[in-house]
C-alpha cells in the first residue's frame, strides 16, 4: 500500500505543481452540467474486522457527467482484504447564495485522514508511507478520465516545460492523448474562445490557489491519434464572494505558427482545488455557471475620414468635402477659430458641408468623423484653413505668411498632388510628408517655388500626413499647414482572391524583428516587403505555407503578397 499511495501522490503533485499558462459578441456552448445542478450518489465501502464492520469511507455524491480520480486498492491491511476504488476527492454540493440555479460545487484539498474513516485510518496508518500522512492532495474533477499509469511517465517528461506552451506542445506532438486522458466534451464544430464562470476561493492558511485547465484535442485520421491542438489556464485566488472569471482558449497555431491551425473536436476541462506547490488542507474552491464562449474577433469598426479637403472659401464661408468607407449613420463636425472665441458643433448626413458666418482673414481648425452608432465612431480627421482677407494686405516685413487652404487636388494609388494659398512673396515652400502620425523632422522633405507639389512612391490604401510652410529666408518661416490624406486602394482583385484573403495572417505583429507569414489555403507566388515610403526592401518566393521574414529595423512596413488572381497588402509593424 505504501507504493500505491506514493504513486497517487507523485501523480497529483506533478499534475498540480507544474501547470502551463497560455499566453465582440460571444456565443456560448453549454458545458454538460456546468452549473452543477445534477448530482449522482455513490456507495461507501466497509469491511469486517473480527466480526465488527469497519467503514473504509463513507457514501458520497459527485456532480453528474464529471469524472474524478480514483485509486484501485487490492491489498491486505491488518489481515483484512481491501478491494475497492478509493475516491480521491473531497467535495460537497452548495445550496446557499449560489450564482445560478439551486446548487454550486465546492472542492477542497484534503489529507488521507479527511477521506478515510477514523477507524480505518488508525488501522491502516502503520501501512501507509509516513510522509503521506502529512501530504495535502488537491481535489480534481475532469471531463475526461485520467489514466494514472500512462500519465505519470508523460508528466515526468514534461517537468520544467509546463510554463512554455510551445515546448509543451512539441513534447505532446504525435502522442495519442486517449492513452493519457480519455474522453472530454464533444465540441461538434463549436470553436471555444474562453471558459467563463463564477467562483470564490478560500485558502486555508493563505497563498493557495485553485485553477481551471483546458486541453483541446483533435483526432488525426492520418496518424490515428488524438492530438493536443490548444488549451488554456486560469489561476483562481482568494475572494470571499462569487466573482466572474474567464480563461482564454489558445490554439497551438497562435503560439507556434509552424503548426497548421486545427480546430479542436473535443475539450478536456479540469477543476483543481489547489494548483501550486503549497497546497493547504481545507483550501476551498467554489464554482458555478461554467460555460464555453466563442468570441467573434471581428472588431466592430467605423470608417476613418480620408482625403478631407477645402473645396471653396471666401471671406465668411468655406466648403469642405471628404471621403469615407462603409455607410456611417452620419458625420460629426467640430470647428473653431484660432482664439477659440467661436466653437461650433454640427452633424450632417452628406460627405460635404458649407460653413457660414465665419470671420474674414481668420484661421480655423476643422474636425470631422464618422458616427456609425451612438457608441461607435471613426477617427477624427483634421484640416486647418483660413478665410479670405478684406482687403488683402501684405504681411509685416518681419513675419512670414502661413500657408492656408492646403488642398488635395489629385490622388491615386502611389502619388498625390496638393496646392495651397499664401500671402506675401516667400522665397520658397518647405514640404514634409510621411505616414499618418509621423513626427516632424522624421519624414520625407521637399522644397518648391510653386504653390503646388506632387509626392510619389507612396503605398496604396495607406494614410499619410503632409505639412507645408512658407520659407521667407533661412531663419524666417511661416506656420505649418497640415493635411491628412489616403492613397487609393489597388483595384478590387479578381473573384477568388477574397476567398482566401482572411486565411492569411502575420505572427507576431507588431514584431521585434522576426515574424511569420502564414497562408492557410493558397501559396503566394512572391512576397515583397516595402518601406512606408514605398521603397522595396525584399523579394522572395515562398516554398511553404509558413514563411519567416526578418525586418531590417523598427518602423512601419507594407508587405505585398502576389497571387495569380490578384495581390494582397498587409501592414507590418517593427518594434
Amino acid at each position: 500500500m505504501k507504493k500505491s499511495f506514493t504513486l497517487v501522490f507523485a501523480t497529483l503533485f506533478l499534475l498540480c505543481g507544474h501547470f502551463f499558462t497560455f499566453a465582440q459578441t460571444p456565443s456560448t456552448f453549454a458545458i454538460p452540467n456546468g452549473s452543477f445542478e445534477n448530482w449522482t450518489s455513490h456507495s461507501g465501502y466497509s469491511v469486517t474486522v473480527v466480526f465488527f464492520p469497519v467503514t473504509v469511507y463513507d457514501s458520497y455524491s459527485t456532480p453528474t457527467q464529471w469524472d474524478y480520480l480514483t485509486y484501485p486498492i487490492n491489498e491486505s491491511v491488518s489481515g483484512v482484504t481491501i478491494n475497492t476504488q478509493l475516491p480521491l476527492l473531497r467535495i460537497s454540493r452548495e445550496t446557499s447564495n449560489v450564482p445560478l440555479g439551486s446548487s454550486a460545487l465546492k472542492l477542497q484539498s484534503f489529507m488521507l485522514s479527511d477521506i478515510l474513516s477514523s477507524t480505518f485510518y488508525d488501522l491502516a496508518e502503520s501501512s501507509i508511507d509516513e510522509s503521506l500522512t502529512t501530504t495535502v492532495f488537491p481535489t480534481i474533477l475532469s471531463t475526461g478520465v485520467i489514466n494514472l499509469d500512462n500519465f505519470l511517465p508523460l508528466m515526468d517528461s514534461l517537468v520544467g516545460s509546463m510554463s512554455d506552451m510551445g515546448q509543451l506542445m512539441q513534447l505532446l506532438q504525435g502522442k495519442d492523448m486517449n492513452n493519457y486522458v480519455n474522453g472530454g466534451i464533444a465540441l461538434n464544430g463549436f470553436v471555444p474562445s474562453q471558459i467563463t464562470g463564477s467562483y470564490k476561493y478560500t485558502s486555508a492558511v493563505g497563498g493557495d490557489n485553485g485553477a481551471v485547465l483546458l486541453i483541446g484535442t483533435k483526432y488525426n485520421t492520418n496518424t490515428l491519434r488524438r492530438e493536443v491542438v490548444g488549451g488554456g489556464f486560469v489561476s483562481l485566488t482568494d475572494v470571499s464572494s462569487y466573482t466572474s472569471f474567464s480563461a482564454d482558449y489558445v490554439s497551438l497555431n497562435e503560439i507556434d505558427p509552424s503548426y497548421s491551425y486545427t480546430e479542436a473536436d473535443s475539450l478536456i476541462i479540469m477543476l483543481i482545488s489547489s494548483a501550486n506547490g503549497d497546497r493547504q488542507q481545507g483550501s476551498s474552491l467554489y464554482l458555478d455557471a461554467l460555460s464555453l464562449v466563442h468570441i467573434d474577433h471581428t472588431v466592430d469598426t467605423c470608417s476613418a475620414i480620408f482625403n478631407l479637403a477645402l473645396t471653396a472659401v471666401d471671406t465668411t464661408s468655406a466648403q469642405l468635402s471628404w471621403q469615407n468607407d462603409g455607410a456611417p449613420d452620419h458625420f460629426e463636425i467640430e470647428y473653431w477659430n484660432e482664439d477659440f472665441s467661436s466653437v461650433n458643433s454640427l452633424t450632417t448626413t452628406t460627405n460635404y458641408v458649407t460653413l457660414s458666418n465665419l470671420l474674414p482673414d481668420t484661421q480655423y481648425e476643422f474636425y470631422v468623423r464618422c458616427a456609425c452608432s451612438s457608441t461607435l465612431f471613426g477617427e477624427w480627421s483634421h484640416i486647418v484653413f483660413r478665410t479670405d482677407s478684406v482687403p488683402s494686405v501684405d504681411p509685416p516685413a518681419d513675419t512670414c505668411s502661413a500657408v492656408f487652404n492646403l488642398t488635395l487636388t489629385a490622388v491615386d494609388t502611389t502619388s498625390a498632388q496638393f496646392s495651397w494659398q499664401f500671402d506675401g512673396t516667400p522665397d520658397h515652400f518647405e514640404i514634409e510628408y510621411g505616414p499618418e502620425g509621423f513626427t516632424l523632422g522624421t519624414g520625407t522633405v521637399l522644397t518648391s517655388t510653386d504653390n503646388n507639389v506632387t509626392v510619389s512612391d507612396l503605398v496604396p490604401d495607406t494614410p499619410y500626413e503632409i505639412y507645408v510652410r512658407c520659407a521667407c529666408s533661412d531663419e524666417l518661416f511661416g506656420e505649418w499647414s497640415h493635411l491628412v490624406f489616403r492613397t487609393d486602394s489597388v483595384p478590387t482583385p479578381i473573384v477568388g482572391i477574397v476567398d482566401f484573403d482572411s486565411s492569411i495572417s502575420l505572427y507576431p505583429n507588431p514584431s521585434e524583428g522576426n515574424f511569420w507569414v502564414i497562408c492557410k489555403q493558397q501559396l503566394p507566388t512572391q512576397i515583397e516587403l516595402y518601406s512606408i515610403e514605398g521603397k522595396r526592401l525584399m523579394t522572395m518566393k515562398p516554398t511553404s505555407s509558413t514563411t519567416q521574414i526578418q525586418l531590417p529595423n523598427a518602423g512601419v512596413f507594407i508587405m505585398k503578397l502576389e497571387f495569380p488572381s490578384g495581390n494582397i497588402y498587409r501592414k507590418v509593424i517593427g518594434k
